[in-house]
């Protein structure tokens, strides 16, 4: 028996974020849309409640003063009047966030204001009904390669975005894109459900690409689409109601406002946005990415709490689950390396560790855990989604012997 083998030690590790460690969620700052930018600011609505909304009242999550809180009546763009970490805009699309400065001004937050998390949820306004984009792939004037070129130049946006606050050491959930095409609104402007599913097939084009990016930053993905899939149903089988509380939710109708407002209408007046008890379940998703990938543990509002956040009342018994499942389902964590196998034969070490495609790797090493610090044994390893096998030799004599393997960002 070789006495060296039994001192080899292996520690696998990745890139994550500083605040996995924490019990609850910091300050939290925000990019996106106008499914994120506070309502009354956006003015989608004054009788609706979007999940930013939600879980700063009910929640108690910082996301910093309002700008009447902090005794100046705006922001100024894209913030306005809302929650000061929160720089979603309606109607921003992944380009306008970047010209908007969303993602600058919430890294520069992170340093003058200590904010460590953040939701970036962009990209449904790159497929805007009112669009050309979406009037484009639905009539099918662009072809393959143009919508690719559109996909591909979305996703890129969205990287910037994501790469900018990641840097700055902020922990980031990144949502996948909404397909606006079972909304009521679209629905009724372009009746065709198998056109409306070209659109939805360039969504799931650049969703792909937001899998490979939470992969390569190491964040919780939101599938939103799933949950959207699963709460609206697809474009050819849209659901007409939906369960929460045992109350039924109209799926297919919108809330008028003011004298006459139907809160268990699934949309806004305007056929579009979701209403205060959809938004409900976007913000558990939220806070179930950060519990699960940051080790948040806020408590996710129950379904009597994201009904009488809609003045309706509780129906007794719990029912949506049963329809859309559990909201871990909609929780994509990033693939951790982890080592398979090690080999000693004399003074080489056989390693073996998994790997995700796309990704690059960095293997290393160290003698001793208390001093000195981590060597490359071999860096940019591609990865292939299967295992891969590095050797290394090691000096005879030496006692003992620590390796580390990391996905690069």
């Amino acid at each position: 028996m070789n006495p060296w083998a039994t001192r080899l030690f292996l520690v696998a590790l990745t890139v994550v974020p500083a605040a996995t460690a924490w019990a609850t969620l910091g300050k939290l700052g925000a990019m996106g849309d106008s499914l994120t930018d506070e309502y009354w600011d956006d003015g989608v609505s004054t009788y609706a409640t979007n999940w930013a909304q939600l879980v700063v009242v009910f929640r108690g999550i910082d996301m910093g003063p309002t700008a009447a809180q902090a005794g100046t009546n705006s922001w100024g763009e894209p913030r306005n009047a809302g929650y000061k970490y929160n720089w979603a805009r309606g109607g921003a699309t992944s380009s306008t966030l970047l010209t908007q400065g969303q993602h600058t001004g919430l890294r520069s937050q992170a340093s003058s204001d200590a904010v460590a998390n953040a939701v970036l949820a962009i990209g449904p306004n790159d497929f805007n009904p009112s669009g050309s984009a979406y009037f484009s792939i639905y009539y099918g004037f662009w072809g393959a390669a143009q919508i690719q070129a559109y996909v591909n130049q979305s996703v890129s946006n969205i990287e910037t975005a994501l790469a900018t606050v990641r840097t700055a050491g902020v922990s980031v959930v990144l949502a996948n894109v909404i397909d606006p095409g079972p909304t009521p609104a679209t629905v009724s402007a372009y009746p065709t459900a198998a056109n409306r599913d070209r659109v939805a097939t360039a969504v799931q084009g650049v969703n792909s690409g937001l899998k490979n990016l939470a992969q390569k930053y190491q964040v919780p993905l939101m599938d939103w689409y799933g949950l959207e899939t699963a709460t609206l149903g697809p474009n050819t089988s849209l659901h007409p109601t939906l369960q929460i509380g045992n109350v039924t939710i109209n799926l297919r109708a919108s809330d008028p406002g003011p004298p006459n407002s139907a809160p268990a209408n699934a949309f806004v007046s305007d056929g579009f946005h979701p209403n205060t008890v959809i938004q409900g379940i976007f913000a558990n998703v939220i806070l179930q990415a950060f519990d699960s990938g940051y080790n948040a543990n806020v408590a996710l509002f129950t379904e009597q709490e994201i009904l009488s956040h809609a003045l309706l009342a509780y129906g007794g018994s719990n029912t949506l689950q049963s329809q859309i499942g559990a909201y871990t389902n909609y929780i994509i964590l990033p693939t951790l390396p982890r080592f398979t196998a090690i080999n000693v034969v004399g003074t080489n070490v056989a390693l073996k560790f998994s790997t995700v495609s796309n990704q690059f790797y960095i293997l290393e090493s160290r003698d001793d855990l208390s001093a000195g610090s981590w060597a490359t044994v071999t860096n940019n390893l591609p990865g292939s989604g299967g295992i891969l096998a590095v050797t290394n030799t090691v000096p005879p004599g030496l006692p003992k012997r620590f390796y580390r393997v990391r996905q690069l960002p």
